[in-house]
């Protein structure tokens, strides 16, 4: 249906795949022709193969916690061009753990307390276990850590490309 959607509204796509990633390759390539505006590859964790078939269907990769736990993750995040990928948190999951390869790259750090003692929400305090929004610096951190590049720099192209993507 999101496929028909997409089609009928002249809209880009924002697909989830992990672990799935010669099915969902397979559904789109079966669907191309209703896919004329591209889209979002969310929660990404397959191959260098996987992102470059993914690019050439016209889809940008989306980069969250869960595509950065190991070293492989690492060495495909390393080789998608910097104009290919978004970023994204997925919160409440997919956060960076401190058991994530990823967590190496982490600056930004964010206090946090057990979900029963919190008693209300608290500005700057995040329960732990529970993924935000605000910890998309950190994936930021963990992909400019990857490919050696400068956050800010990379910031910037990371924004523009959901921006052509999504709000053109």
């Amino acid at each position: 249906m999101q496929l028909d959607l997409a089609d009928k509204y002249d809209l880009p796509l924002f697909l989830h795949c992990r672990a799935a990633h010669d099915d969902f390759i397979q559904i789109i390539e079966a669907n191309k022709d209703k896919i004329r505006q591209g889209g979002v590859v969310h929660s990404f964790d397959g191959s260098l193969e996987h992102a470059k078939k993914m690019i050439d269907l016209g889809f940008h990769i989306g980069l969250n916690g869960c595509s950065l736990k190991n070293e492989k993750n690492f060495e495909v995040v390393k080789e998608i061009p910097n104009d290919k990928i978004m970023l994204e948190t997925d919160a409440p999951w997919c956060e960076i753990r401190p058991t994530h390869a990823s967590h190496k790259f982490v600056t930004t750090k964010f206090e946090t307390v057990k979900k029963q003692n919190k008693q209300k929400w608290q500005r700057e305090v995040l329960v732990v276990g529970r993924n935000e929004p605000c910890t998309i610096v950190q994936v930021l951190e963990a992909v400019a850590g990857a490919k050696g590049e400068d956050p800010e720099k990379l910031s910037e192209i990371f924004y523009n490309n959901t921006m052509k993507v999504f709000f053109p």
